[in-house]
């Protein structure tokens, strides 16, 4: 299992979708964007984060997993 390409494309959905929120701060600052920042926008990245976070562990297993299994004798 391959895991960089499914990573690489969370990561820029991440950094764009950032980025644009980032954005809306020009036209719309006011305690309703703040308390959706807070609320949804800061709760998803954080949870998109450990996603990452998550497969970056996942891929450490299983490249080790698939050499373990490739090579028994280490």
């Amino acid at each position: 299992m391959r895991f960089g390409a499914t990573r690489s494309q969370i990561y820029d959905a991440q950094k764009t979708a950032r980025a644009k929120w980032d954005a809306t701060e020009a036209d719309w600052d006011d305690a309703v964007r703040r308390e959706h920042g807070e609320r949804v926008v800061q709760p998803l990245d954080d949870a998109v984060g450990d996603a990452l976070r998550a497969i970056d562990q996942l891929a450490v297993v299983f490249n080790q997993i698939r050499h373990e299994c490739e090579d028994p004798g280490s």
